[in-house]
């Protein structure tokens, strides 16, 4: 029973470093896991008590897709314009 354990100790050290990919998020256009984070910005909202909220914007690296996220809710798909006005609207 003990060497049991050395078995499965020794396959989750092996497993570790394809967790990274096994976690990411998957494109909602073309169903890969390539997508990449590429910034937070912290920008006014009316509805939120504090005044601001956080956008996440990402790029899909396979189709080229860009998305936001609000908070932690579902990728939204995004434009290139709707990117550059957030970043530029983004409250320091």
């Amino acid at each position: 029973m003990k060497d049991l354990h050395w078995f499965i100790v020794f396959g989750l050290i092996l497993a570790t470093p394809f967790l990274p990919s096994l976690l990411k998020a998957k494109c909602s256009k073309c169903g890969k896991r390539k997508v990449q984070s590429l910034e937070t910005v912290r920008v006014k909202a009316e509805e939120e008590p504090s005044g601001f909220t956080f956008v996440a914007l990402y790029q899909c690296d396979h189709c080229e897709g860009l998305f936001k996220k609000i908070k932690n809710g579902p990728f939204i798909e995004s434009s290139e314009e709707e990117q550059e006005s957030l970043r530029a609207e983004a409250l320091e």
